[in-house]
């Protein structure tokens, strides 16, 4: 079990901490306002925010962002509309 904190929720998942944080946020947390563009971080459409940095979420792995804040673009308006 992992615990994420995404968009100010904690969330406890049980898959497997090697996925990448982009699959687990759009086919586990059904957050797919993150995108997948190539999956070796050349493009940004899967970037978020880990502590407040941006980070290409299809190359970080679930056990190393546990423990961290993630923000998506979901989490920029609290209506979950696009800012």
């Amino acid at each position: 079990m992992v615990e994420l904190t995404i968009n100010g929720q904690t969330h406890q998942l049980d898959v497997d901490p090697t996925t990448p944080l982009l699959w687990v946020l759009r086919e586990h947390l059904e957050l797919t306002g993150t995108k997948y563009g190539c999956g070796i971080q050349n493009f940004s459409s899967c970037t978020v925010h880990v502590n407040g940095k941006a980070v290409r979420s299809c190359g970080k792995t679930l056990e190393e962002i546990a423990g961290k804040a993630v923000t998506t673009i979901e989490g920029f308006s609290e209506d979950t509309q696009h800012p």
